[in-house]
């Protein structure tokens, strides 16, 4: 593979497999190729990284575990510094699909621990992940687990069990339904913690897909997670996620082989998927609209930025993703709901604020282009700063924005008007600074930006 192909395909995958990355770091995973970055991406034990201890270091000064607003910064700066994107994409992902919001749990604590049992159990087996999932605080309070009793079975979570988190509509019965929940009474709570209360479990017979028997919420997840449509519905939503909706049989029909063949294991179906030809396709490459989530942090990352994760919290939400407080039990649309012209506006309002961080009190962080493009830069050679700038954002422009951006960069630069006299050399590098700013705003606000 030629070099220029294993660069792109690299950044892709970073891209995708994570938030981007800086060019130091794209290097790196270069060095590595293809399949030496996906296998250290699929095993993320081998990096080291220590956020817990970190956390602990932090908690009850600069973050607080009661405060939601604290529980989504931290995720946020795991994002933005992490050396395992993978697990971090994971658990965004595993958030959408499961899509617990604490506009109900109401205990940020909760939420954060839920977030740890994605991040923990998410590239394992989808067998660990289900039961993990169905014995989490937050989701039993999420979906009213903790009143689901014998005597007066609580359908929540056994309806969103097949219904959305496995199964799909059209694979399993109202009888089905019933099943699940009395399967499930008595998974309670206690102080906070999992608790089964056998007095009051179910422990009579009930038929669940086709199975009769004294059957527990380990059977049923037994039941659902081998299932074809179960196989199915993961693969065809990873893959979305991932790639690109709308995947044909012939390459779900690999994904599904690959998750019944290695009994489940998530890790197995995310390699089918990062070293599936489609996923490096051209319709791969154009056809994924970035979430609010890919395009700030991945931003951020690929320029080397510096954020403020906390200033980020309500930008997001006003671009549609507000992290712990999914708009409902499916979880976020994604693809082209992620577009209208309120949050295109709030996309090209955070364009602009990520390229004129100076590092100033309230700018909300740092970038310094000429760190970025080169200290030899030169704005007069409009095609190479665009050049340089769409590998640093791995950004393939149509010939009419790249075009009008090397216009834009190479034009004479603009001066306060009180200036009469020849500009020192100060007041060039500062026209130059925000000249290259200008290009970097023009560029993550472009329609190729969000995409990709």
């Amino acid at each position: 593979m030629a070099d220029r192909e294993t660069r792109d395909r690299v950044a892709l995958l970073l891209r995708r497999a994570g938030f981007g990355a800086s060019q130091q770091e794209l290097e790196r995973y270069v060095g590595l190729g293809v399949d030496g970055t996906l296998d250290e991406l699929l095993h993320p034990e081998r990096v080291d990284e220590d956020f817990d201890g970190l956390l602990a270091n932090l908690s009850g000064h600069l973050i607080d575990l009661q405060n939601i607003e604290d529980v989504q910064t931290w995720w946020l700066y795991r994002m933005v510094r992490t050396r395992r994107p993978l697990t971090e994409k994971l658990t965004l992902f595993w958030h959408g699909h499961f899509a617990v919001s604490n506009a109900k749990v109401a205990n940020p604590e909760a939420m954060h621990g839920h977030l740890a049992t994605l991040r923990e159990h998410g590239l394992g087996n989808a067998r660990d992940l289900l039961m993990t999932v169905s014995r989490d605080p937050a989701m039993l309070v999420w979906l009213d687990g903790n009143t689901n009793r014998k005597n007066a079975p609580n359908e929540n979570y056994g309806r969103e069990l097949l219904e959305l988190y496995t199964l799909g509509i059209g694979n399993y019965s109202e009888a089905d339904v019933a099943a699940s929940a009395r399967a499930f009474t008595g998974w309670n709570l206690r102080e906070r913690d999992f608790f089964f209360d056998k007095n009051q479990h179910d422990f009579g017979p009930k038929t669940f897909l086709g199975q009769t028997g004294p059957l527990d919420g380990g059977d049923i997840v037994d039941a659902v997670v081998g299932h074809p449509a179960t196989a199915e519905r993961l693969s065809r939503k990873l893959f979305t996620f991932f790639a690109y909706p709308n995947p044909d049989a012939s390459i779900l029909g690999s994904l599904v082989a690959a998750y019944m063949d290695s009994k489940y294991e998530i890790s197995a179906l995310l390699r089918a998927i990062f070293t599936s030809p489609a996923f490096y396709s051209d319709e791969s490459r154009f056809g994924h609209i970035k979430s609010p989530v890919e395009y700030g942090v991945g931003a951020i990352r690929m320029l080397n930025g510096q954020a403020r994760e906390r200033g980020l919290i309500n930008i997001l939400r006003q671009m549609g993703q507000d992290i712990l407080n999914p708009p409902n039990v499916a979880g976020w649309a994604g693809g082209k709901a992620w577009i209208n012209p309120s949050t295109l506006l709030e996309r090209f309002n955070l364009a602009a604020r990520i390229a004129s961080a100076r590092g100033e009190a309230n700018d909300g962080g740092l970038i310094e282009p000429k760190k970025i493009l080169g200290d030899d830069v030169r704005v007069e050679d409009g095609a190479t700063v665009i050049t340089r700038l769409t590998d640093v954002l791995d950004l393939q422009l149509s010939p009419e924005a790249r075009g009008a951006l090397e216009a834009y960069v190479s034009q004479p630069l603009t001066y306060p008007p009180y200036l009469t006299a020849a500009p020192n050399p100060q007041q060039v590098a500062a026209a130059t600074d925000a000249r290259l700013r200008g290009t970097i705003h023009l560029a993550l606000a472009s329609t190729d930006f969000q995409i990709g």
